[in-house]
């Protein structure tokens, strides 16, 4: 047959070409896949190593998890999370970022908690700075008084529990009668109190918060948050 006759032939062995034609995609297929399986790995990788080691911060609605812990924060960086007053500082090098409180600001953090929580749990680092001779912190749930820290010029801190039903109060004192490296008298003591208050039954929307009753701006004295761990269960 001369080979422009075949060239020309409209007839011929379907199922031939089909064969040829199913086995070269195939094949193509494969090749990509190759090509490209190794960058899809290392992506989705990546993805999941990046939302691992998030950590929320602020306002939102948790929804059921199996993991207790709702968030947490410790200010590095100058990021206040969900809080709103006070300013992120280190005045005591030492202790590094906190939330610091001037005389008689309030800083409060808002959250949501699903239906039918047994319990939601604040815990928190309160530091009291420098020259507070007597003046209060008071620690609040949802606008209630749940207890009360009385900072001392010796750089302790004593605590009062208001009773405020369904509430637990816990402290654990971290350092007290020590200077930490505030302002330059040595004379002035700091204290680190570890605090946890737990609410049983919480409302859905609860508002945790901290007063100062410091009189003496900043540089003097002050009350500060740091280490924030919200639980829920």
């Amino acid at each position: 047959m001369r080979i422009t006759t075949f060239l020309k032939s409209e007839s011929a062995a379907v199922t031939v070409d089909w064969v040829v034609l199913t086995g070269s995609v195939v094949g193509l297929g494969i090749a990509t896949m190759a090509v490209v399986s190794g960058g899809v790995e290392n992506l989705s990788t990546d993805v999941a190593t990046g939302l691992a080691d998030q950590s929320p911060n602020g306002n939102f609605n948790w929804g059921q998890s199996a993991d207790p812990t709702q968030t947490s924060m410790d200010f590095t960086g100058g990021s206040a999370g969900g809080w709103s007053g006070g300013t992120v500082m280190s005045p005591i090098a030492a202790l590094g970022e906190m939330l610091v409180l001037d005389s008689g600001e309030e800083a409060l953090l808002q959250m949501s908690f699903p239906e039918g929580t047994d319990t939601a749990t604040f815990t928190f680092d309160l530091i009291g700075g420098d020259s507070l001779d007597n003046e209060v912190a008071s620690i609040t749930a949802n606008g209630t008084l749940v207890a009360s820290a009385r900072g001392r010029y010796t750089g302790t801190m004593e605590f009062t529990d208001a009773g405020a039903p369904g509430v637990t109060i816990e402290t654990e004192t971290l350092s007290s009668g020590t200077n930490l490296g505030g302002a330059a008298d040595q004379g002035w003591r700091e204290s680190v109190t570890r605090v946890t208050v737990t609410v049983d039954n919480p409302d859905t929307d609860m508002t945790f918060g901290v007063r100062s009753g410091a009189d003496q701006q900043i540089s003097d004295e002050f009350f500060a948050i740091d280490n924030v761990e919200v639980t829920s269960q």
